[in-house]
């Protein structure tokens, strides 16, 4: 019996062809290769390989073919993160004239890496921004510049509002709590230091560049005690620039001492520190005071012999019309009056806690919002008193009503009620009230940034002419309450 086999694609009259195994299938493939490179021709480097291929170059001395990005960016020693085989052949020189090797390089991650940094390197700023890699620098950047922009801003803030630095800690962790990412470091006081330390530099700058660029400058100048009662001098700089009146802090420090030749000698290291030109010192604005105004010593006569002739000296318009109202009613027994009666009031009630219940106790009875009395005795005179007066006449019933209760056992509520009731000192007082207002309004004006001489003349006139307005007012009312 013959046995029969059915073999698919098999053919009538046709032999079977037998599947070779992988070995013999391999061993062919070398043969083959092995005959073409016995018959073929030697190959020689194709120029047209270099389009689109900068990078590639040929010698022809050597015979080679090389890579200038990798050569550049991984030297010639072959090593420098290259992850082909054994040695970078296109570092070294490849002898394998074959487009196929080429190919292989260009697509190998080590070339890949070695044309981004090349082109990393000869990139325009504006292409690194566009960069994947720019990008996120500019990203790390900008976050870690917001940061330090926000301690920044809040060193500023406890500067400007005379806050210990020790404040510092606390008020990152509130931003904090309130959203704000500051990070974890610089947040503490010595770093706050460091930081209004950098504003002051950039601030003082700022001022030498301003100043230096106006004409003419002239300097501000008045000196007060700290809590430690050392002398405390502060100096601003005035100039005009591009028809605009600019003033800047130049500097705070204790001189020697308050003569004027300690006082010299601490302007002219305040300038030397901004490094200013000090002959563009035009002008001194300075208080009365003997040292600094004085003809034969004083700190402007000085200057003025250091600087030239054309150096002026001006006595602030606003302090002068302080003066001028004191030594107006200064010898006025009203004014004396009036003042004993201010300054009493206010110790009575602000030292003594129990005149204190018992005025605001009166407040209740008569419905009238209560206002303590203030200090009338600080170094603006004029709104000192303007608010003495009017928070008298408008707590006149509370006053009466607890002084004329208070004076049956205390002889100091019967002496301050005893004035307060006197017609001449009321009537005193409403004149007052009504000359302080426009005298107030001028003060202010004069303390403007942008005063000029002949805006400062004019509303001097104005006033004039309102005070001479109210002598018959006062003097009707005076023969009135007689």
């Amino acid at each position: 019996m013959l046995s029969l086999k059915y073999v698919e694609g098999a053919k009538p009259g046709q032999p079977i062809k037998r599947k070779k195994s992988e070995s013999e299938t391999k061993d062919d493939a070398k043969k083959r290769w092995k005959d073409y490179e016995q018959k073929r021709v030697d190959r020689s480097f194709n120029y047209e390989w270099q389009i689109g291929r900068p990078w590639l170059k040929f010698d022809k001395e050597k015979g080679v073919i090389t890579c200038s990005a990798c050569i550049n960016v991984y030297g010639t020693s072959g090593s420098g993160g290259s992850n082909l085989k054994g040695k970078n052949a296109f570092i070294t020189g490849s002898t394998n004239m074959k487009k196929s090797s080429i190919t292989d390089h260009e697509n190998s991650t080590s070339h890949v890496n070695a044309i981004s940094r090349e082109k990393a390197k000869h990139s325009t700023p504006v292409q690194q921004a566009k960069s994947v890699a720019g990008k996120t620098l500019l990203s790390m950047k900008a976050s870690e510049k917001h940061r330090i922009a926000c301690l920044f801003r809040a060193a500023h803030g406890l500067g400007k509002q005379g806050r210990p630095l020790r404040d510092f800690t606390w008020l990152c962790d509130v931003n904090e709590a309130n959203g704000v990412d500051l990070g974890k470091t610089y947040r503490n006081p010595k770093s706050a230091l460091v930081f209004l330390s950098y504003i002051a530099d950039a601030e003082r700058d700022k001022t030498t560049k301003l100043t230096n660029t106006a004409p003419a400058y002239s300097l501000l100048m008045d000196g007060t005690t700290d809590l430690s009662g050392d002398e405390q001098e502060c100096v601003y700089i005035r100039a005009a620039l591009n028809g605009k009146i600019i003033e800047r802090f130049a500097g705070i420090g204790s001189p020697k001492s308050t003569c004027s030749k300690d006082l010299k000698e601490f302007v002219d290291g305040a300038i030397g520190a901004l490094k200013l030109n000090k002959d563009k010192m035009i002008g001194l604005g300075s208080d009365g005071a003997s040292n600094m105004v004085g003809s034969k010593g004083g700190l402007a006569t000085l200057l003025k012999q250091d600087i030239g002739e054309h150096f002026v000296n001006v006595h602030c318009f606003s302090h002068r019309l302080g003066l001028a109202f004191r030594d107006a009613v200064k010898k006025n027994k009203l004014y004396e009056k009036l003042m004993t009666l201010l300054i009493g009031v206010y110790y009575f009630y602000t030292k003594q806690y129990k005149n204190k219940k018992g005025l605001m106790s009166a407040f209740e009875v008569i419905k009238v919002k209560p206002h303590m009395p203030p200090k009338v005795t600080g170094t603006r005179w004029l709104p000192h008193m303007k608010q003495g007066i009017a928070v008298l006449l408008r707590n006149f019933n509370a006053y009466n009503t607890h002084m004329s209760d208070a004076s049956h056992t205390n002889a100091k509520a019967e002496g301050l009620v005893k004035i307060m009731l006197d017609k001449h000192v009321l009537t005193f007082a409403l004149f007052m009230q009504k000359l302080l207002e426009p005298l107030c309004n001028l003060q202010e004006k004069l303390q403007r940034q942008d005063i000029t001489l002949a805006h400062a003349m004019a509303w001097i006139e104005t006033t004039m002419e309102l005070v001479m307005s109210l002598e018959t007012r006062y003097c009707n009312l005076h023969l009135l309450s007689a």
